[in-house]
């Protein structure tokens, strides 16, 4: 479902782009069209090469884009491992101690991490209403928990490890929604939780760690998991990108970005906490973005991230800095340039919130508490604007600061 939403007179423009020509020997013509040409794709440095035979002329849908610089950091859990052998896996044995019965882990553990669960404290801070622990993916947690425990496999061969993991691909598996969408926990709290999360780089997370296990890379090129759960996974991962391909917010037929939270029937971006009010995120649709181009470039997917990416150049602004603590918060600066959290869902204007749930659009305007404990805006996009330019799958309408 696409929303047609106005964009307050602000427009959109079609951007040419030069390409360069030169002319090919008939021979090497005839050469292309009778012959397999190998394409290398970009792996991991502890990966074994991978190879994509693709047919001239055959195939539409083109290689993604190399983005790992901006999703390498979604992979991290470094939290957990210190390279310490006996440490990290007594470390990893307690932690297979917290995990929830349906798979999942809570948030923010590395403390209690330390040692094994005791039977009696709770696992989890929050239930649903048949008291049921809950699990989540916010603050990175499960995903990273997977990743440690499949790293700790690999190393040591503990068939308790490979059981977590596979116990916690399950709770990925049971928590999407039948749109497509995961939720921040599972099962249902009863409040945004519920919403399709991508807020703070959620879904996305797990959607980088699908593909990582897909793809067999580092961590899960063994058995760790079987062929049918791999089959499901790839199912599932399909789904979350028709999903996010749903939800992009369409203004005035034009595609823009993603809210941080959206609703998982109706793809309409939504509400989270009082002040995370219903948006167009300039911060979460960063690594939407960047998972998009990553993907192989079919041309709903193409149409997506480069709308995207044109919403970005266009709302940029150029020659401030954003100062988070204060007193200043917005000054000038020639070599920066910044994005605002949230941007109304019709059109480009940002704005703030507060706890009483409330839209403001001067940062004054919120309580000191809100102004220095939340994120309003950043340099979100530099990097992403920047790697799209110099791989030549976006042009800017001018240089970044």
């Amino acid at each position: 479902m696409e929303y047609q939403l106005l964009l307050g007179g602000v427009h959109l423009k079609k951007r040419s782009i030069s390409v360069s020509l030169s002319l090919v020997p008939v021979t090497a013509i005839i050469a292309m069209l009778t012959a397999d040409i190998a394409k290398p794709v970009v792996a991991f440095a502890d990966s074994p090469p991978v190879t994509i035979k693709t047919e001239v002329l055959s195939s539409k849908t083109s290689a993604g884009v190399d983005v790992s610089s901006l999703l390498n950091k979604l992979r991290d859990y470094s939290m957990f491992s210190t390279g310490d052998m006996a440490k990290d896996t007594a470390y990893a044995l307690n932690m297979v101690s917290w995990q929830l019965p349906h798979g999942g882990f809570f948030k923010a553990m590395e403390e209690k991490y330390k040692s094994s669960w005791d039977g009696i404290t709770p696992r989890s801070d929050w239930k649903d209403s048949k008291g049921v622990e809950l699990g989540t993916f916010d603050n990175d947690a499960t995903t990273t928990e997977i990743r440690f425990l499949a790293d700790m496999y690999e190393k040591t061969g503990n068939p308790l490890f490979r059981d977590s993991v596979r116990k916690a691909v399950d709770f990925i598996l049971v928590s999407q929604y039948p749109s497509g969408g995961w939720p921040q926990v599972y099962p249902q709290r009863g409040n945004y939780s519920d919403s399709v999360t991508y807020n703070d780089n959620a879904m996305v997370r797990t959607m980088v760690l699908i593909d990582d296990i897909i793809e067999k890379r580092k961590g899960f090129n063994n058995d760790i998991l079987s062929e049918d759960t791999r089959g499901k996974l790839e199912k599932a991962l399909d789904n979350g990108i028709a999903y996010t391909l749903k939800a992009q917010i369409i203004n005035d037929g034009v595609p823009t970005v993603w809210g941080a939270q959206h609703d998982p029937s109706t793809y309409a971006p939504v509400s989270g906490r009082a002040y995370e009010l219903a948006s167009k995120s300039g911060s979460e649709s960063v690594a939407i973005t960047a998972f998009l181009m990553s993907r192989p470039q079919t041309p709903e997917i193409e149409r997506a991230a480069k709308g995207a990416l044109r919403w970005f150049d266009q709302v940029r602004e150029d020659g401030t800095k954003y100062n988070r603590q204060g007193p200043v918060y917005f000054e000038p600066d020639p070599t920066s340039v910044i994005w605002y959290r949230f941007y109304n869902v019709e059109e480009d204007a940002p704005f703030y919130a507060d706890r009483d749930g409330k839209k403001y659009m001067d940062i004054m305007d919120i309580s000191e508490e809100r102004r220095n404990g939340y994120s309003w805006a950043g340099n979100y996009a530099r990097n992403l604007l920047q790697l799209a330019s110099d791989q030549g799958y976006y042009t800017l309408k001018k240089p970044l600061p």
